[in-house]
């Protein structure tokens, strides 16, 4: 490594004890050194470098924009010494902590010729920041080294999770102009901003999936503007999540702009902090110089040099709030969810209004994938259940439904319920006529698996509610429709039940009935959910439509609720019957798929009792009292007795 053998040291009085180190590796180095405090520098610069071109300067972060100015102005070399040893100066220019390390780097020959950023004509080493900027801000910001624990780094995420929650009802983005190099104009609105010059690892660095460089004849910028609060917590998860890596896109609250010069202008005066240093202006003007000042810098600093051509400017700035009734909307309030815009509106109303109608084509696959359900449901087949399922169109006016509930649109309300109505008269009496002419008065297990639903059915028709939602909202998915359709199944309940009305059976026919309500009413509510997270209706709007909704399955949940249970009680016994085998007068026995009912409070009990001696009516009594006992309840015994033989042994 060569080093000067010439040099001015510039020290201000507050850092005198720092000199005799330097003195003492001048010496080892044969160093001809010219020392000068920072005052007496600074009123005669020129003359002072008439000894040497090179200054090294011990100095602290607040102090040494002054020195980099006066390097740009009279073009000499600077080597910097950093007067605390957890200053920042250390990671803007890539200095070594070791002093030894320190003092090679900043004597040595081969200075870097530095590009030098200005904002408002004030020099930027680190960076700038506007607005609220959680998980990067350097006002907030502790920093951890490298060496912290695990523990450490979870706490200090926690408490700026914690920091950033508490702030969400005060996030109020403000409207800005932005102007790049290229004469790009854009009128937006953010909540803050960082402009990275040196510190290129920087948290807010690893948000824009992009690799920086302190010589890239460039200033990058991080605008971030989300349009509603869920999606600044999405941002605030990506700063979270990402930890010390690089994320694989932009968070939808993140914009990037890399460009040589860039003016924000606000109708009035803003609060912004350079390298920690708080300013206030109305107009802020980001301007770069390339390769201004030469510093003798370590590998930070030089580190992933951009390619290609510098002079093009890099715009990532979809997911920037450009449109005015967009504007218009967040800067009065930040909303929950994202609201759509009118154009995001129009195609979804005009697929929702046609899914309403009673068109004739809906008549004809209701009646034919009613008739599919129920030749399927004699059969005791699954396939043939399925393709009913596919046939189906019962699932279209229901999200036509949701999004009237959640909007309060009464003509699309008044049309869905029509035809949802219609539907159903022509499922129950399509399957009535089928039962009374199909020569078959049996349950089959198709038929038996509908007659009893629970909680567990009505979490199948939330989420098949919330897919059918997105998947009407988002054109792309919208090919899963028939997945839906299969998963949340609404023939085939309305089938059972048109079936029970024609055997003229109740329980048949309630038991179905309570299953297509409890789907029906789940995929309504859960639609309509989906729909106001994706923004197509407020808060406010929405509030009535799903409180009726909610109502509604508060309604159909009570009987679900017991229907769970008493499959959870039936579940408990069946596995008290069959964990091991009872030991009665000596005699071991072991029960067989039990088959559990009940009936009122008494538990009834099916299946095969086997042991390997005669089980007498005497063992029988005892193992019934034994049950009694353990559950405190009344039970009945229907069992097969059965001899087990085992091989003779030889």
């Amino acid at each position: 490594m060569t080093l000067h053998k010439k040099a001015l040291l510039v020290c201000s009085h507050a850092h005198q004890n720092k000199l005799e180190d330097i003195r003492v590796f001048a010496v080892a180095e044969d160093i001809e050194l010219f020392e000068f405090t920072t005052e007496d520098f600074f009123k005669t610069p020129e003359s002072c470098l008439t000894m040497a071109d090179h200054v090294v300067i011990v100095v602290d972060e607040e102090n040494i924009t002054e020195h980099v100015n006066l390097a740009k102005t009279l073009n000499f070399s600077l080597g910097i010494l950093p007067a605390a040893s957890k200053s920042r100066l250390h990671k803007w220019f890539g200095i070594p902590a070791k002093a030894p390390d320190a003092l090679k780097l900043a004597f040595r020959v081969d200075a870097t010729a530095m590009d030098i950023a200005r904002c408002n004509d004030e020099v930027v080493l680190g960076m700038v920041m506007l607005g609220e900027t959680p998980f990067i801000d350097q006002r907030s910001k502790t920093y951890l080294n490298r060496q912290a624990s695990r523990w450490q780094h979870l706490l200090y995420w926690l408490a700026l999770i914690w920091s950033s929650l508490k702030n969400l009802r005060a996030i109020k983005p403000f409207p800005v102009t932005l102007t790049t190099g290229k004469d790009v104009t854009l009128k937006t609105a953010i909540t803050g901003m960082v402009v990275i010059e040196n510190d290129i690892n920087a948290a807010a660095a690893r948000l824009i999936n992009a690799s920086l460089s302190a010589q890239d004849g460039k200033v990058s910028s991080i605008l971030i503007a989300p349009k509603s609060i869920s999606e600044y917590l999405g941002f605030l998860v990506a700063g979270l999540v990402s930890g010390e890596s690089r994320v694989n896109r932009l968070p939808r609250a993140v914009s990037y702009i890399k460009s040589q010069y860039l003016k924000i202008e606000s109708s009035k005066p803003l609060a912004y902090y350079v390298d920690g240093r708080r300013r206030e202006a109305a107009t802020i003007e980001l301007r770069l110089y390339p390769q201004a000042v030469r510093i003798n810098t370590g590998d930070i600093a030089q580190a992933n040099p951009a390619p290609g051509n510098h002079s093009k400017d890099t715009m990532k700035i979809d997911n920037l709030p450009t449109n005015q009734a967009r504007l218009s909307m967040i800067q009065s309030h930040l909303p929950l969810f994202t609201r759509a815009l009118e154009d995001d509106f129009k195609d979804l109303f005009l697929l929702l209004r046609d899914n309403a109608q009673l068109h004739t084509h809906y008549v004809a696959l209701m009646v034919l994938s009613v008739v599919v359900a129920s030749f399927g449901l004699f059969l005791s087949s699954a396939a043939v259940i399925i393709g009913a399922m596919v046939l189906a169109p019962l699932m279209a006016p229901i999200i036509s439904l949701a999004m009237g509930l959640l909007r309060g649109n009464s003509n699309l309300l008044r049309r869905s319920l029509i035809t949802i109505g219609a539907g159903v008269l022509l499922a129950l009496g399509t399957a009535a006529i089928l039962g009374l002419l199909i020569p078959i008065n049996k349950i089959t297990p198709e038929m038996a698996g509908r007659l009893h639903p629970n909680l567990l059915d009505l979490g199948v028709a939330i989420a098949s509610g919330i897919a059918g939602g997105y998947a009407h909202a988002r054109e792309s998915v919208m090919k899963s429709l028939p997945g839906v359709a299969i998963a949340v199944a609404l023939v085939p309940p309305l089938s059972v039940a048109g079936i029970g009305i024609g055997w003229w059976q109740w329980d048949v026919f309630s038991g179905a009935m309570l299953l297509f309500l409890t789907n029906l009413v789940g995929i309504a509510l859960s639609a309509a959910l989906t729909f106001l997270v994706l923004g197509y209706a407020p808060l406010l709007q929405a509030r009535r439509g799903l409180a009726v909704s909610a109502l509604l399955l508060a309604t159909v949940a009570i009987p679900l609720t017991i229907a769970f249970k008493d499959i959870n009680d039936r579940w408990q016994i069946e596995n008290d019957l069959t964990r091991e085998a009872f030991v009665i007068h000596g005699k071991s026995m072991s029960l067989l798929v039990p088959q559990v009912s009940r009936s009122g409070d008494e538990v009834i009990i099916r299946g095969d009792l086997v042991a390997e001696q005669p089980i007498l009516l005497a063992d029988l009594r005892v193992l019934r009292q034994k049950l009694e006992d353990q559950w405190r309840r009344p039970v009945t015994l229907e069992l097969t007795t059965r001899l087990r033989m085992r091989p003779a042994s030889h």
